[in-house]
């Protein structure tokens, strides 16, 4: 039996996507667009529990069916099924879709006056299967979708409502794994996209909300994914604001040290991370403990230095000068500069 053509093919692809999101409107799933060496047994859509793989001119076609669907349902002061369904297709595709998103807004606004905002209510639970589609689209190997500023601030703006549902009689363990997810997000949309502007920049906005008394956890978390991404700009940044922000004295020390000795480690030269070392030697940490970082790395400069390792190629000599260079400008950050030598 052939696959189907034209608009039934049109249509199809519509009807697959439309079912996936529905069946998994409580669920947090992963989207891939299939290489074109990779196509479905029926044509359509590749299906693995909470994996949907879908080749791009099916997305299209999907696509198009939405956009059509959604004009000629919408009602011009009201909010149609119809209508509402095809947003999360069109916001899938086009992702800087403002009509799409700003009608889902809109949805959930008269969702919120209809219901009330008692715990567990319609709107409670609208809200939350709105943030499963969100990190769905988010989080996915999605390259354009990930990095997406309109998608990005809906997520900001459901989180207000949300915050205070989830939150107004949460323990302090509840607090801590609802930020804590809110956090694994952005750090996942940040691998799926590197230096994720938008992603990080969200993280930036909810960080005034975030519950202190556990700082602790999400700087460690921070840390040790700026460690596996040390080119990411953008999560370094973040950690700086998070030390900048922190109530805890030693643990910008801390952090630092741990950093240092990373890079130490790994004779480290990525731009972004020692943007990171000097802005935080600078600002968030004291004289004293400033000269102790200096420090750690004249203690290791043998190891650091691959001048002196035996075991590097003679014709890498030209990497002492970047290494010394880095670490130089590092005893000059501060107005009374450690002597390097």
């Amino acid at each position: 039996m052939g696959s189907p053509r034209g608009d039934s093919l049109q249509a199809l692809a519509y009807e697959r996507l439309a079912d996936f999101f529905q069946q998994h409107r409580n669920d947090v799933c992963e989207i891939e667009v299939l290489p074109p060496a990779v196509q479905p047994p029926d044509g359509i859509i590749l299906e693995d529990g909470l994996h949907l793989g879908i080749p791009k001119k099916i997305l299209a076609l999907a696509y198009v069916e939405a956009r059509r669907r959604f004009f000629a349902s919408k009602e011009a002061n009201g909010v149609t099924p119809a209508a509402l369904q095809a947003t999360k297709i069109m916001l899938l595709f086009d992702p800087e879709h403002l009509t799409a998103a700003n009608y889902r807004k809109r949805w959930l606004d008269n969702l919120g006056a209809e219901t009330g905002s008692q715990y567990e209510s319609t709107f409670h639970k609208a809200l939350r299967q709105e943030l499963n589609f969100l990190n769905t689209i988010l989080t996915s190997p999605l390259h354009r979708q990930s990095k997406s500023p309109t998608l990005w601030h809906h997520r900001l703006w459901i989180l207000d409502p949300l915050f205070t549902f989830e939150l107004k009689i949460a323990t302090d363990s509840q607090c801590q794994n609802f930020w804590y997810a809110e956090l694994a997000a952005v750090c996942k949309s940040g691998e799926r996209h590197p230096k994720n502007y938008y992603a990080w920049q969200y993280a930036r906005r909810i960080l005034p909300r975030m519950i202190y008394e556990k700082e602790e956890v999400f700087v460690d978390v921070v840390k040790d994914w700026c460690c596996k991404h040390p080119s990411d700009i953008s999560g370094w940044t973040f950690l700086l604001a998070l030390l900048s922000g922190s109530r805890n004295g030693t643990k910008a020390y801390a952090t630092l040290r741990d950093v240092v000795h990373y890079t130490i480690t790994l004779r480290a030269e990525q731009e972004s991370l020692w943007i990171f070392i000097w802005t935080a030697a600078e600002r968030c940490i004291t004289p004293k403990e400033y000269t102790e970082i200096c420090a750690l790395f004249q203690e290791n400069e043998d190891v650091a230095s691959p001048s002196k390792n035996a075991s590097m190629p003679p014709d890498q000599g030209s990497d002492t000068s970047r290494w010394s260079t880095l670490m130089g400008r590092l005893m000059h950050v501060r107005k009374h500069p450690v002597d390097a030598s």
